[in-house]
């Protein structure tokens, strides 16, 4: 078995401060989330499905830090990929930019998640209508 290098350890992932507290509330035994990161690992992949981001707001919530990563070593190497595909090969060397690539895009699917858990602007719209791609 290969074993996957998380050059993504030392590096905090953080969420926007106001949905970090509504997914706090769906995260659990018996919640569509186990863990915080799987909220996250969603919203990041909405957000590359989109081809959309946000930027990280001064009012944020560290939620975990990149050693999470290592529990799901297929993560790691999802996310390289999606950088690799988004910003070229180069994007590798820097661990730190390769967080905020994810970051950004995990913001802007965040914001349909929260909407989307909490019944807002459309309230019969499901997360798979946003993974569907005859929806885009």
């Amino acid at each position: 078995m290969v074993e996957i290098n998380n050059r993504y350890a030392a590096i905090d992932l953080f969420m926007p401060e106001d949905e970090h507290r509504v997914i706090r509330e769906y995260v659990g035994t018996g919640q569509p989330f186990q863990r915080q990161v799987d909220a996250w690992w969603i919203a990041f992949c909405l957000g590359v499905r989109h081809n959309q981001t946000r930027p990280l707001p001064e009012r944020r919530t560290k939620f975990m830090d990149g050693t999470i990563l290592s529990s799901d070593p297929w993560r790691i190497v999802h996310l390289e990929l999606i950088a690799l595909g988004l910003r070229g090969e180069d994007i590798l060397t820097r661990p730190r930019d390769v967080i905020q690539l994810a970051t950004e895009h995990a913001n802007y699917g965040l914001e349909l998640l929260v909407d989307t858990l909490t019944g807002q602007n459309e309230p019969t719209l499901t997360l798979m209508n946003y993974l569907d791609p005859a929806t885009l």
